[in-house]
């Protein structure tokens, strides 16, 4: 994918966020059912980082009280969702081009980024953001990823749409990207960008970065999951 064109679908991510935070706020007060676990990856005085954090509700599963939490988003609205309810933790605004982040490395102990990477356009552009993670991951730390799986009914139309047109010289996404179509605060409908992961896929992007895989599989058939660990240098 033409660089300029992945800056611009992350733009738009930024602001079909922005367009829809009161919305997921609403709807998305708890974590999901059968990804519960993953808050034992986190332990009381550690360094946790959510990347992509939304409105922070990944706290409602850790506690807020249980580890030294940061949040970063692209999305303003979403981040002042997230302060409001969350006034102990500490969140920030990123740009959505932004490939680095304002943190020591091995900083955290643990990484979460949930229900984010699906949202990444361009191969080079996922590299480069786990590669950072990577940078940022204590060693011995682990990282806990979800993305949608998205080769089930009910999206794989999307994909087979933009095989067609990629097939017809008609598409500037890459293969197994998507638009899935969202409706705004006030209820107007548009579309957004989605990148369709495969376990193989998923797996080889953290695994290329240095992480050590310790599990990928598709959860409920609706998420991948992936859990990667930085291996101790010494």
């Amino acid at each position: 994918m033409k660089k300029e064109i992945a800056e611009k679908i992350l733009k738009e991510t930024e602001i079909g966020y922005d367009l829809i935070s009161q919305k997921f706020s609403q709807t998305r007060k708890h974590f999901w059912r059968g990804l519960e676990f993953i808050k034992d990856y986190t332990h009381e005085g550690d360094k946790v980082l959510d990347f992509g954090c939304g409105n922070g509700r990944l706290l409602e599963l850790l506690g807020e009280n249980s580890a030294e939490y940061y949040g970063v988003d692209v999305s303003q609205a979403l981040i002042d969702f997230a302060k409001q309810k969350y006034p102990k933790a500490y969140f920030f605004k990123m740009n959505p081009s932004q490939t680095s982040l304002a943190f020591e490395a091995e900083f955290f102990n643990t990484i979460y980024s949930i229900a984010v990477f699906h949202h990444f356009p361009s191969q080079k552009y996922r590299q480069d953001v786990v590669k950072e993670l990577y940078n940022k991951t204590k060693n011995g730390g682990r990282i806990i990823v979800t993305v949608w799986y998205l080769f089930q009914e009910r999206y794989f139309k999307n994909i087979l749409q933009n095989w067609f047109a990629k097939l017809q010289g008609n598409s500037q996404l890459d293969w197994n990207d998507c638009e899935i179509s969202f409706t705004d605060n006030q209820g107007k409908r548009f579309w957004r960008f989605h990148h369709a992961f495969t376990k193989r896929e998923l797996q080889k992007l953290f695994q290329e970065a240095g992480f050590e895989i310790e599990k990928c599989e598709i959860v409920g058939g609706r998420n991948i999951l992936l859990i990667g660990r930085r291996a101790d240098s010494g």
